[in-house]
């Protein structure tokens, strides 16, 4: 499995997500979000391995959380592009 950028809508939901669950022992870390899946937003992410996508909503639901976007990371000829997998 690849990896997945999920997007929300503030840097405060980003951290929130982040702080709970780097609490359980694994790494997720926060990055910039790619322009072209963030025009104007909140311009920072989730990536992680698309296996962890079902905690991360889990978490999002308990914590009242809502993504602008989940995202495939893939790649391309040579290039890394973004499809867009989910909105909330």
């Amino acid at each position: 499995m690849g990896y997945v950028l999920v997007v929300m809508s503030s840097v405060n939901q980003v951290n929130r997500m982040k702080s709970c669950l780097n609490r359980e022992g694994e790494y997720f870390p926060m990055i910039r979000a790619p322009y072209s899946v963030s025009p104007g937003g909140c311009g920072f992410a989730l990536r992680f391995s698309e296996s962890k996508l079902p905690l991360v909503k889990q978490l999002a639901r308990e914590l009242g959380v809502s993504f602008a976007g989940i995202y495939r990371e893939e790649a391309q000829n040579g290039n890394v592009k973004y499809l867009l997998i989910m909105t909330e």
